[in-house]
Order: C-alpha cells, then sequence, then structure tokens
C-alpha cells in the first residue's frame, strides 16, 4: 500500500464518522462533508493503487518507460480534476505536478529508445 491509498483509505473513513456524526446531530452541512471526504478518499485511493502499478514497473525499456510517463500524466490529470471537483487544492497541486513527473519519464524514455537503437546498429 502506498502513500496515496493509505491517505485515501483515511479521508473515506473519516468522512464516513463525519457523515454518522452528521446524521445523529441532524448537521446537514457536516453529513455532505463527511460525503464529500468520503469521495476524495476514494479518488486517492484508486489514484494510488494506479501509481503502485506504475512504481512496480522496474527496469524498463525506452518504450516502456514513455508508457510509464503517459500513465502519469494520465493519473495526474485525474487527480487535478479529482482535486477541482472536491475543492481541494493540495489534490490538485498534486496531480499538476505528477504530470509533470509523467512529461520528464516520457522524455526520459525518448533517450532510452535512442541509446537502445544506438546500441543496436538502427538509426
Amino acid at each position: 500500500m502506498n502513500e496515496n491509498q493509505a491517505e485515501g483509505k483515511g479521508k473515506s473513513i473519516l468522512g464516513k464518522a463525519k457523515e454518522g456524526l452528521g446524521n445523529l446531530t441532524g448537521n446537514e452541512d457536516q453529513v455532505a462533508e463527511g460525503r464529500a471526504d468520503q469521495a476524495e478518499g476514494t479518488v486517492q485511493k484508486t489514484v494510488g493503487g494506479a501509481q503502485k502499478g506504475l512504481d512496480d514497473a522496474v527496469g524498463r525499456t525506452g518504450g516502456q518507460e514513455k508508457a510509464a510517463g503517459k500513465g502519469d500524466q494520465l493519473v495526474g490529470g485525474l487527480k487535478e480534476r479529482a482535486g477541482g471537483v472536491t475543492g481541494s487544492p493540495d489534490i490538485e497541486a498534486e496531480g499538476e505536478a505528477q504530470q509533470g513527473k509523467g512529461k520528464v519519464k516520457e522524455g526520459l524514455g525518448d533517450l532510452k529508445e535512442g541509446a537502445e537503437n544506438l546500441l543496436s546498429g538502427e538509426r
């Protein structure tokens, strides 16, 4: 379990508790906040699962590195949108950062492919 998966699970649990407390006290704002926290936690757990899958790939070729970069860009975009929808600037910023990381990985993949082609005699 990575950091996003753990944090997402925690947010979901706290959101469920907040919703329950809101229901007990009749506080509709707290119920709504709890539901929003649960949704944010679910998104973060999902993003964490996707990250873990990408991070598990070791010893990538240039093509694999480029694919991992595209994956980071995709997950980062989803995270950025989820942060916007849930009103979480921190998650939105994490998504933007992950997209940047993906672009770097994609560039690294291009470099690896070039080196692989040179070493194999291709041009």
